[in-house]
């Protein structure tokens, strides 16, 4: 289960592990901060994929 759950996000954990080894480095500025990189993250996956349903939705609706 878990295994397919990495497999599907993968780009969503490969960004979100970059995006956090950054943001150590820069921890002293905002403490905590760094552990909001991860859910921003799938926060930005979630809302791609619902614009990319959003679009097919209307694609499928406009077809005679």
């Amino acid at each position: 289960m878990l295994e397919r759950w990495i497999v599907k996000h993968w780009i969503a954990l490969s960004a979100g592990c970059l995006l956090m080894a950054a943001a150590v480095r820069m921890a002293y500025a905002a403490i905590g901060g760094e552990w909001a990189i991860i859910p921003i993250v799938f926060l930005i996956e979630w809302f791609i994929k619902a614009r990319r349903r959003e679009a097919r939705r209307k694609c499928r609706n406009t077809r005679a």
